[in-house]
């Protein structure tokens, strides 16, 4: 085990109640969901759901606002801000393992502390390298999504291609989530400090896949939920019964959601565009 569950001391995101939800026909998917499946239902070990993390749940991206925080605090790291987001244009999953790798170094409960200043931020962008860096906070659509599931007693897995440390904080902080279902990219540890050394699998494209089935013991997920071309693995895991869910307007992904996978499974987009009145209504402290 390379993180100590008692280091997060996670705070419940507050319960979330509105209409959004309900618009979204997601609520009616579910509830429908459970009534054609409930015969093989047996005490809930099929209500699974994963979720990728930045930019599904999250309105941004934890490891990118780590890796600007970390810069604009003075820290010598081998990559700039520039270069990782050309990285990331020419090869995102070296980009990704190469923004964790360079908190060689750092310990665990240094991350813990920076990740925790970066989402209690109440402003929305960091200025890094001249560029905007949005800090994250949750998609209240979503947010609500993962309590609807709480509340019906799914188990709620999310695997991301931020630095482990940090979405575990983020995860248990925002959505409630245990961290031992949540993982992102782990670099091998010396005790509690962290080595340029990447665990596998690396939860990017089939890594995702292998991550998650790391974690719940490969079982067929009902829901699955991105907003990412990569992710498309982790769609295909979806039960044929079951509920994929594009969150933001990627056309590309969403058409190709719609064209190779199985007819039967319902195909739901979630829009972004409702942070600044979700802000307003639950300032995160």
């Amino acid at each position: 085990m390379h993180i100590i569950d008692s280091v997060y001391n996670p705070t419940p995101a507050p319960i979330i109640t509105s209409n959004s939800l309900y618009q979204t026909g997601l609520v009616k998917s579910i509830l429908e969901l459970e009534r054609r499946s409930k015969d093989w239902y047996l005490d809930g070990k099929n209500r699974i759901a994963v979720f990728d993390l930045d930019n599904t749940l999250l309105v941004g991206d934890i490891g990118d606002a780590v890796l600007a925080r970390l810069l604009l605090d003075g820290h010598s790291l081998p990559l700039t801000w520039t270069r990782y987001k050309e990285m990331c244009i020419e090869n995102p999953m070296e980009a990704y393992i190469q923004s964790v790798r360079v908190l060689n170094g750092f310990t665990i409960d240094q991350i813990i502390s920076i990740t925790k200043r970066i989402i209690r931020l109440p402003k929305e962008f960091l200025l890094c390298e001249d560029q905007a860096i949005r800090i994250p906070k949750p998609n209240p659509i979503m947010s609500e999504l993962v309590q609807l599931l709480r509340e019906m007693h799914y188990t709620i897995f999310v695997i991301s291609a931020s630095n482990d440390i940090s979405a575990k904080v983020a995860a248990s902080i925002f959505f409630d989530i245990p961290i031992h279902n949540v993982a992102g990219i782990k670099p091998f540890l010396n005790e509690k400090m962290l080595t340029d050394s990447i665990v596998d699998p690396v939860p990017v494209g089939i890594g995702k896949v292998n991550q998650y089935r790391n974690l719940s013991g490969d079982r067929i997920p009902m829901i699955v939920a991105t907003d990412s071309m990569l992710d498309f693995p982790l769609l295909e895991m979806c039960d044929s019964e079951g509920i994929a869910i594009i969150v933001g307007d990627n056309e590309e992904l969403i058409t190709k959601v719609k064209k190779e996978l199985p007819l039967t499974i319902g195909i739901h987009q979630v829009s972004v565009n409702t942070l600044l009145s979700f802000q307003q209504q639950h300032r995160v402290a």
